[in-house]
């Protein structure tokens, strides 16, 4: 039955329903929604597990899509849905480590040529200073872990910040270099983060914790001191922190895989 006559509703004791606000057309309610299911940011009532949909570009209501609604600090803004502030300084005497963006064969010329890619890819970049691959050797005139080739006291920092502009430092000092890194080393030397979709592997020959790992009849794991395509050797992956960073496996010395270049 249509509302149509308001007098003869009211002979039989009915009355139509209030006719809608024009203020309220084309404004729909506010959806549920998850972080998973909402185009800017889920705003949560305490103990809710289903939320409001916001757009989420105010400083107060800060989120991507996907993601909950955070509050950005006082010297943060909201960018692009992000909470972003100012970079992080680097502390004082901190070193840069990369991965490369170009990647290579097992065959680079032994530590000479290893370290040469890292000094051209860093001063392309325009990194100041000395930078030296993350190799391991094991012939017996050059036995040398990779983590022996550096020290000092000083952290080793990524280029780019995170999100919101802090400092990313896989190593704290060089005794860190033989356990795993704070975070993943999964940016180059332009600070470019790499993503799935990238080549994951860098050549190491180096093991879980550091160590060396010496060659079998059957088995090289450093590519012949880094010589020869016509071998094998070990390797890590950029984009975990933990010990497989340096030690997953080993793979044949005709593949093409990163380096982890170190500033000395």
């Amino acid at each position: 039955m249509r509302c149509t006559s308001v007098a003869l509703f009211a002979l039989i004791g009915l009355a139509c329903p209030p006719p809608p606000d024009p203020a309220d057309a084309g404004a729909p309610p506010p959806r549920p929604c998850t972080p998973r299911t909402c185009e800017g940011c889920c705003r949560f009532a305490d103990g809710d597990v289903v939320g409001t949909c916001e757009l989420g570009t105010a400083t107060e209501a800060c989120g991507a899509a996907g993601r909950a609604c955070e509050t950005c600090s006082a010297s943060e803004g909201c960018v692009r849905g992000f909470c972003r502030g100012p970079d992080e300084p680097a502390p004082t005497g901190a070193r840069v480590v990369f991965a490369t963006s170009e990647t290579f064969t097992g065959n680079l010329g032994g530590l000479i040529g290893a370290d040469a890619r890292c000094a051209a890819l860093a001063a392309d970049a325009g990194l100041p200073g000395e930078f030296l691959a993350f190799l391991s050797t094991v012939s017996d005139a050059g036995a040398l872990a990779a983590p022996d080739r550096f020290s000092g006291t000083a952290p080793w920092i990524l280029r780019g910040r995170d999100a919101r502009g802090k400092l990313l430092m896989p190593f704290a000092n060089a005794d860190a270099l033989k356990a795993p890194p704070r975070s993943p080393i999964d940016q180059d030397e332009q600070g470019r983060v790499l993503f799935l979709g990238d080549k994951r592997q860098v050549w190491t020959g180096t093991l879980l914790d550091g160590g060396l790992d010496a060659p079998t009849p059957n088995r090289d794991t450093t590519c012949g001191d880094w010589t020869t395509e016509r071998a094998t050797g070990l390797y890590g992956i950029i984009d975990v922190p933990t010990d497989k960073w340096s030690g997953l496996g080993a793979v044949a010395c005709a593949s093409d895989n990163r380096l982890y270049c170190f500033q000395r």
